[in-house]
């Protein structure tokens, strides 16, 4: 299973050196009651989603489901956790943001390169998009004042920013840009779809355990 750059509390290296996170911990017991073995490999975000169209990789995770994307991945159709996205600015906000993409088109703005963020951001035509490579390379950018906005998931950026020493230089832009669920796919190069709808329904009856309910304590900001 390939994932991208640390994103906690979804997916991280702990202190210890292990894989762990809210999205680790579910996968790891879905797959053991499914009866496979799985391990974690960590690549650049589009790097991942080659693997997996070229069978490189058998899944990915932490992904949203687009109709492009389900050209060369079959879907776990249960979903693994909820997305929430913000965009991000340097303190004091000086940017008037009121909730329509048209009140900061003309503004520089910071993306990952290959993540869908929504099909309302997706879509819009902003004047300036930056496509950047990984969360860290997006809050530099808006640090050094390459980008005015950058947007990224609530709670990676964040705990980002936190780990960074930055927290008293950066805030958030409201209302959120969008909620989302988040999914694991499935290479269809290594025709997987069996397995995907195996994994889909080991993760519906994990939910309703007492393992999945202490994962859910473990970490309160998650929303399944």
């Amino acid at each position: 299973v390939v994932r991208g750059q640390d994103f906690a509390p979804y997916h991280y290296v702990d202190k210890a050196g292990r894989e762990t996170g809210f999205v680790i911990d579910t996968i790891q017991e879905t797959a053991r009651r499914t009866g496979i073995r799985i391990r974690f490999k960590q690549y650049p975000w589009s790097r991942c989603l080659q693997m997996v169209k070229s069978g490189k990789a058998d899944a990915m995770m932490n992904l949203f489901k687009t109709a492009e994307r389900q050209t060369f991945m079959h879907f776990a159709e249960n979903i693994i956790a909820y997305e929430t996205n913000q965009f991000f600015v340097l303190k004091p906000p000086v940017i008037t943001y009121d909730g329509s993409f048209q009140s900061i088109k003309s503004h520089r703005v910071g993306t990952i390169r290959n993540y869908i963020y929504g099909e309302p951001f997706d879509s819009f035509a902003f004047s300036h998009i930056f496509r950047l490579e990984t969360e860290l390379e997006l809050i530099n950018a808006l640090i050094n004042n390459r980008c005015d906005i950058i947007i990224g998931n609530k709670l990676a950026i964040r705990s980002l920013v936190k780990q960074m020493g930055l927290t008293g230089q950066i805030t958030t832009l409201s209302p959120d840009v969008s909620f989302e669920p988040l999914y694991i796919g499935f290479s269809k190069a290594n025709n997987h779809e069996e397995l995907a709808n195996r994994f889909s329904e080991q993760l519906r009856r994990f939910k309703q355990t007492a393992i999945y309910r202490t994962i859910l304590k473990n970490y309160p900001a998650c929303t399944p």
